[in-house]
């Protein structure tokens, strides 16, 4: 299993602005559109789980 690189999101739980990489990463797109990149994140200072955008161009797992 490879580690993904780090992006910075805003944890939801805390309301900061963190660096973390993501456990996963999956398109959400409609059928007629081309959509966006989602990652599945774990707050470090909460523990509980958020997802948020990352980059287009971020490698998928």
């Amino acid at each position: 299993m490879s580690k993904l690189p780090a992006v910075r999101v805003k944890d939801p739980t805390t309301g900061k602005d963190v660096e973390l990489a993501p456990i996963k990463v999956w398109t959400l797109a409609p059928k007629t559109r081309k959509g966006v990149k989602i990652g599945l994140f774990k707050s470090p200072e909460t523990g509980k789980f958020f997802r948020a955008k990352v980059p287009d161009d971020y490698p998928a797992k």
